[in-house]
């Protein structure tokens, strides 16, 4: 299992995440995603490790997920080494390929307490849970981190120090703890890494598309997407990609400078399958909340949305999303093959 991430590249040159969302990339975000593009991986939202091993609830609650996910990759965070390892022998019971650490995310209040990416100033400590880790579970372990906490000057220090930990992947975002999700791009410190470590490494931040993504990875292994794909799943696409026999099946006109635009057609049906299943992993109640903030964002390209708007983040079951959509479709039915980048409608 440790050499799973070789295998990984081989097969698809370049690795491409879904990366880990806090409220957006639960079972239902990533069962779309992969609707999508199945040859993307994803990594859930981040749960703490503490939760897991005290909560069987909530282990079971977000732990379980659809055959369509996998593999899936599940990221938890804490500081007790000790829970990691608890942790990790919970996880192992839902068929989970592997476990990422957080060490990455810049809240001021939950890194005063050593978590997240204050473990990057606690390198002792973070060396101990990607080891214990390791010790307790046959998974292997990847970690998310940044360039540093206030700068990057012990960013290679840092990685080999998880690498010598037998962390078997490591995620890089461009921004140092600091910066949080300002500042401007700056990947050379992590095309630096790489010379200096032997196991995978990837990049994140401002990825906006699958060809941006192979611009910015370079000599690297591959790159996570994160807010790009708030209305567009179809981000990943993209007619050059090596591997997938599904970009072999579309249609080539709906390809502009590699990049994949969905018809109207496409985005509505994608917006039903979302919620059918928010309802069906969580209580439909929950589930029509929840996918209030989703539907507005698929339709934000179309000039018409202010006039469905009220309706779409009005919606109480499944049945009302579903009049919504039919009452789009009746409207504009005469647009409904038409890519997003051509509709020009007066209203």
């Amino acid at each position: 299992m440790k050499d799973f991430w070789q295998k990984l590249i081989e097969e698809q040159w370049k690795l491409c995440f879904l990366a880990p969302m806090d409220w957006y990339g639960d079972s239902a975000y990533r069962q779309v995603m992969k609707k999508v593009a199945p040859h993307i991986m994803c990594v859930t939202e981040f749960y703490s490790a503490d939760w897991l091993v005290y909560s069987k609830t909530l282990a079971d609650s977000v732990l379980q997920h659809d055959k369509i996910e996998e593999p899936l990759i599940v990221q938890i965070f804490w500081k007790e080494p000790e829970n990691f390892a608890k942790a990790a022998k919970i996880i192992e019971r839902y068929n989970i390929a592997w476990i990422d650490v957080n060490m990455w995310c810049p809240a001021k209040k939950v890194v005063k307490s050593w978590h997240w990416s204050g473990l990057m100033i606690n390198e002792e400590t973070a060396y101990r849970v990607v080891e214990e880790l390791n010790k307790a579970t046959k998974l292997p372990i990847s970690v998310k981190t940044r360039l540093g906490f206030d700068w990057d000057d012990n960013l290679i220090r840092f990685a080999k120090w998880l690498e010598n930990a037998w962390a078997s992947l490591l995620t890089v975002h461009w921004r140092t703890a600091k910066q949080a999700y300002t500042w401007f791009a700056n990947f050379e410190p992590i095309y630096e890494l790489k010379k200096h470590i032997k196991i995978p490494l990837i990049c994140n931040g401002d990825v906006k598309n699958y060809e941006d993504g192979m611009n910015k990875v370079k000599g690297l292994d591959g790159f996570m997407i994160w807010r790009a794909t708030f209305w567009n799943p179809w981000v990943f696409l993209s007619d050059t990609h090596p591997s997938t026999t599904l970009l072999k099946e579309m249609e080539k006109w709906k390809f502009i400078d590699w990049q994949y635009f969905p018809t109207l057609w496409e985005i509505l049906d994608i917006m039903y399958f979302h919620a059918q299943k928010l309802s069906q992993t969580k209580w439909e109640r929950k589930g029509s909340l929840e996918i209030r903030k989703h539907l507005v964002c698929y339709l934000k390209n179309f000039p018409w949305v202010k006039v469905f708007r009220k309706k779409l983040v009005s919606v109480e079951n499944l049945v009302d999303v579903e009049n919504v959509i039919n009452e789009i479709r009746n409207e504009y039915k005469d647009y409904l093959w038409v890519i997003t980048t051509k509709i020009d409608i007066d209203i």
